[in-house]
């Protein structure tokens, strides 16, 4: 039987009938995913493939001695398909093999998969990556190759940066690249503590980048790492629950810093839209979509459980203070912790530009959402201003399903939106 994955409810699998053998369910929307009934009626999961560049078919069955919701189901066999087509074997997801896998993954292997995966996407150019490769890889991060990723620690990098005073510019860019190699090791499999010995070093010697406001960030490069550090899975970066939903709502709304610090709850209309009035006398209109709706919603539980009382006329304030949020500079600083530049608010509006710019929207509704132009025309009768601001809707929501596909975190079934991973 073949069925798709959006019919498999707690309900479905309870009345699947128990057979004398064990049979198989096939989920058409993911590939080699199958549900598998057994005898005893243990429910389990089976992702069946192979290896890429050859070999045997290789089953891996998830959920033999525990139970599974078909979420982490589609999270484990997604990671197996990951493994098989770097060719490896997924059986090392097991995690009786896990410790004995990642003895036998020196760093300089996955630095070498970290680069090859950047250049054969096209996010780092040859010239980018051949200098990687070729001087801050084979060069300065050279002591740490015959290293396993998990016995760098903090006091290695500290003798480390010590041996190389001599070339700091050097150093400083080598650091940045042992962050991202970290990053990646984590988020494919390879990695398990929940720490960044490379973050914390920088953070330690306060080791930042160039000083701009001008500067976007670069959509391809830039801009996936700092959704990665928005997210912040291993919760390296601490950063404060409210200046953190502003700075989500920056990113996902490209309304300004002030606009947002500002925002006062008489602004916001139902569960509609949002108006702001702008210098100019016209009056901007935000419409309010399910992931902007998730940061007021998530704002609002939060001050009420710290307070007892939703105690300010603000959106986003102090719960010590019941006064609007003012600085959101720390929180930018330990964001750009994977950049080689400090990122600022305008910064953050700039991309979101870009963005808007290369989805496909009406040209008025860009200028509309940057707040340059009227939102809508008022009219008397208020379907008609409703149908205005429907279809703004829409196209604002084009833009923020992009921000959310540019999210590296992001994994289909179980993570479907950046507001699942940081609200949770």
């Amino acid at each position: 039987m073949q069925i798709n994955s959006n019919k498999v409810s707690y309900q479905y699998l309870e009345s699947l009938p128990i057979k004398d053998k064990a049979y198989f369910i096939t989920l058409i929307d993911y590939k080699g995913l199958r549900i598998k009934v057994n005898p005893s009626g243990r429910i389990s999961f089976v992702t069946y493939a192979r290896i890429k560049g050859g070999g045997n078919p290789r089953t891996i069955t998830h959920g033999s001695k525990e139970k599974l919701s078909l979420p982490n189901a589609i999270d484990l066999h997604l990671q197996t398909i990951d493994l098989l087509e770097k060719g490896i074997d997924p059986n090392l997801l097991k995690k009786t093999k896990r410790e004995q896998f990642n003895s036998s993954m020196k760093f300089i292997d996955i630095a070498n998969e970290y680069l090859l995966k950047k250049k054969s996407t096209g996010e780092h150019s040859t010239n980018h990556s051949d200098h990687n490769l070729n001087y801050l890889l084979s060069n300065k991060l050279k002591t740490f190759h015959n290293d396993t990723i998990e016995s760098i620690t903090l006091d290695k990098l500290e003798q480390w940066w010590r041996n190389n005073s001599h070339t700091p510019a050097a150093s400083k860019n080598a650091l940045m690249l042992l962050s991202k190699i970290f990053k990646h090791a984590y988020s494919t499999g390879l990695y398990y503590l929940q720490n960044n010995p490379a973050n914390e070093f920088r953070r330690k010697m306060l080791i930042t980048g160039q000083k701009t406001s001008k500067k976007q960030l670069d959509i391809v490069s830039e801009y996936p790492e700092y959704l990665y550090d928005l997210c912040d899975p291993m919760d390296e970066h601490r950063l404060n629950i409210i200046t953190r939903n502003v700075i989500y709502m920056m990113t996902i709304t490209g309304l300004k810093k002030n606009d947002i610090l500002q925002l006062k709850a008489k602004q916001i209309t139902d569960n509609s839209h949002i108006t702001i009035k702008k210098r100019n006398k016209f009056i901007q209109v935000v419409p309010i979509t399910n992931d902007i709706q998730s940061v007021l919603n998530h704002t609002y539980e939060y001050l009420y459980a710290n307070t007892g009382i939703y105690q300010s006329e603000y959106v986003f304030y102090n719960p010590k203070t019941g006064k609007p949020i003012t600085n959101l500079r720390k929180s930018l600083v330990k964001l750009s912790s994977s950049i080689e530049w400090e990122v600022h608010p305008e910064s953050i509006r700039k991309s979101f530009a870009n963005i808007c710019d290369n989805v496909s929207i009406p040209r008025k509704h860009y200028y509309q959402l940057l707040g340059i132009r009227e939102s809508y025309i008022p009219h008397t009768d208020t379907s008609l201003e409703n149908e205005q601001i429907d279809k703004l809707r829409l196209s604002l929501i084009k833009v923020q399903d992009k921000i959310n596909g540019m999210c590296p975190m992001i994994v289909p079934g179980k993570y479907d939106r950046i507001s699942d991973l940081i609200f949770m």
